[in-house]
């Protein structure tokens, strides 16, 4: 059984880590300015001395380095930098904040002054691996996660990491799996500046970013992201979420940037024993993993968002012509204090999504909701790829068939929408849940998907009604 750690502030973790360096093979510690290509430990000290790999667009094509293999037993990342604590893995949630998430680990980690917890999970399993218990409101994101230092962390309270310059990493490689969304993040020690997406993926895979495909989220909008990588303290590995999420992760090994990866992973090294699967994570608490509208949630858990945090609302979709009415009449006014097309007062009154449907003109009517995000300026939506759902379970009723259309356009385009990949569920006068799979929608159709929708098509005069309650992934049922 999982047991959950209490979870030390940083500053505390790396304090009581300062004496274990004593432990460490001080004969490979890396020189200030160099690199250990095989990593600070006993894998060998081969070092480039003075490595600082070009920024010519040739460079990001040329081999990586990889700076920390879990599965080799190593401690520290080798990032390059001389400080006692450059390297140093540490874990983080919201506690700062006044948040209840935290990381369970997969074993017990009785006392975090012995050996590294980093060290301890790598020789037990070969990477690092836990389970992020994550406790949020639709107002506030609950997060928890791991990270490393890059260059120093000052002993006192207080003390801000000291920033470093890792632009010639070029980027960086990560070799990961996890059952939902993850966000690789760079901080400068007073705020985070760059992140990136880390696709839920139940396979162990290497993810490779260049600088200038992580987003900007730093004060100084106009710097360059490699300006920016020049003043990067620490790197962590964020899960989040606005729901009561369980997120299982493993973090193999990270390296410098390269087209074609940079650590050469042996997944024969990485124990699974004791661990829960990836793909078992827990989301609303039943097989209605992705939504529940009973219990009052708002948004669909798409584990895909990004760091706007706008994806899985639910927004109406129809294609009514000129002077026609809304062609869905609800059961309340829609919209609240932020937006007056919220839907979020109908899943208060019907524990869902209900209305009833009137067609003056032959069209389509219904609801959807955003995989990664939908611009709250031009509404325009980004692609992801869902295939690890497996596909989709829906638990409704409807008087009419219900297209479950799969979009991967950046907007809902009416006359071709229907074009688009889709199942159709039958009606159902009584509430009944339908499994689909994927493949259903044609090959390759989930791997680019910017939202599902919920549609009926009628004719001139049709009438109907339809209620929503629920929806799992297959993987989940």
């Amino acid at each position: 059984m999982l047991k959950a750690k209490h979870i030390l502030p940083m500053g505390a973790i790396l304090f009581g880590l300062v004496g274990c360096n004593e432990m460490f093979d001080t004969a490979n510690a890396v020189p200030e300015g160099s690199i250990n290509i095989d990593g600070t430990g006993s894998n060998g000290n081969a070092a480039l001395q003075g490595w600082n790999p070009p920024s010519s667009s040739s460079a990001l094509d040329g081999p990586g380095i990889c700076l920390w293999d879990g599965g080799a037993k190593q401690v520290f990342v080798a990032t390059g930098f001389s400080g006692a604590n450059a390297g140093l893995w540490w874990n983080f949630n919201d506690s700062e904040v006044g948040g209840t998430s935290n990381i369970i680990w997969p074993m017990e980690l009785e006392n975090p002054y012995d050996d590294p917890w980093s060290l301890v999970l790598s020789n037990n399993y070969g990477c690092i691996a836990g389970t992020a218990s994550l406790h949020g409101e639709l107002s506030n994101m609950g997060y928890a996660g791991v990270g490393f230092v890059v260059a120093e962390q000052p002993v006192g309270n207080g003390s801000a990491p000291v920033a470093a310059d890792i632009s010639g990493w070029n980027g960086l490689c990560v070799t990961y799996a996890s059952d939902h969304e993850m966000f690789l993040e760079l901080d400068n020690g007073n705020e985070t500046v760059l992140v990136a997406n880390l696709e839920s993926d139940v396979k162990m895979v290497e993810k490779c970013i260049a600088w200038d495909d992580f987003i900007n989220v730093s004060s100084n909008a106009n710097a360059s992201n490699r300006a920016i990588a020049g003043e990067i303290s620490a790197v962590k590995f964020v899960m989040k979420s606005t729901t009561d999420t369980d997120v299982n992760f493993r973090i193999a090994a990270v390296g410098t940037y390269s087209a074609g990866g940079s650590c050469h992973v042996d997944l024969s090294r990485i124990e699974n024993a004791g661990m829960i699967p990836i793909g078992q994570g827990n989301s609303a608490g039943s097989e209605f993993d992705l939504w529940l509208g009973s219990d009052d949630l708002y948004r669909v858990d798409t584990r895909l968002c990004d760091e706007s945090a706008t994806c899985g609302y639910w927004f109406p979709v129809e294609n009514t012509e000129s002077g026609e009415p809304s062609r869905i009449t609800w059961p309340v006014s829609k919209g609240d204090e932020y937006d007056s097309e919220s839907l979020s007062p109908i899943i208060d009154y019907c524990g869902g999504l209900c209305g009833a449907l009137n067609f003056e003109n032959k069209g389509f009517a219904g609801v959807g909701f955003s995989i990664v995000n939908k611009d709250e300026i031009d509404g325009s939506m980004k692609p992801a790829d869902i295939t690890s759902w497996g596909g989709l379970c829906v638990k409704y009723t409807s008087s009419l068939n219900i297209d479950v259309v799969m979009n991967g356009a950046a907007y809902e385009n009416s006359p071709t929408l229907l074009q688009s990949p889709m199942v159709t569920l039958p009606s159902s006068d009584s509430l009944t849940t339908k499994c689909v799979e994927w493949d259903e929608f044609g090959a390759g159709a989930s791997s680019h998907v910017t939202s599902l929708l919920f549609v009926a098509e009628g004719g001139v005069g049709t009438e109907g009604n339809f209620n929503i309650v629920g929806l799992g992934t297959l993987a989940n049922n």
